[in-house]
């Protein structure tokens, strides 16, 4: 699965950020194009300006190691391309609270609404999350 840094999707989208800046495109439409913040893609922009994209390759992806090994995110990667449903929830669809109490009901750990976000967008499997709250 996602062994590598550089193949996780957070890095892809900030390396094809610096190369779209590079290129020539705005802040403004690099942020629209990629989902990102104004503030990220400048911050991006700085980093490119100083020291090319290897400098912005060389950004680490933050935070302490996951509690979760990469059998446990294989099993979260499959049970999100299911249905929340076989899971014990009421309808078919993945919510940011499903998966964070699937994630506690299965592994006994319990993270941030924004860290449940970052696993499932790591996976690449972000866009499977509804907006709802429930």
């Amino acid at each position: 699965m996602l062994s590598r840094p550089e193949n996780l999707p957070s890095v892809v989208r900030r390396m094809t950020a610096g190369r779209m800046l590079l290129d020539g495109a705005s802040v403004e439409d690099v942020a629209e194009r990629l989902h990102l913040s104004m503030q990220t893609v400048k911050r991006y922009q700085a980093i490119v300006s100083a020291g090319g994209l290897e400098a912005l390759q060389k950004m680490g992806v933050g935070g302490r190691a996951s509690a979760l090994d990469q059998q446990a995110l294989e099993w979260i990667a499959a049970a999100l391309k299911g249905s929340a449903r076989e899971h014990g929830f009421e309808s078919d669809a993945w919510t940011n609270a499903r998966l964070r109490a699937l994630i506690e009901r299965r592994f006994g750990v319990r993270f941030s609404r924004v860290y449940i976000w970052q696993i499932a967008t790591n996976l690449g499997l972000g866009h499977l999350l509804s907006k709802s709250r429930r």
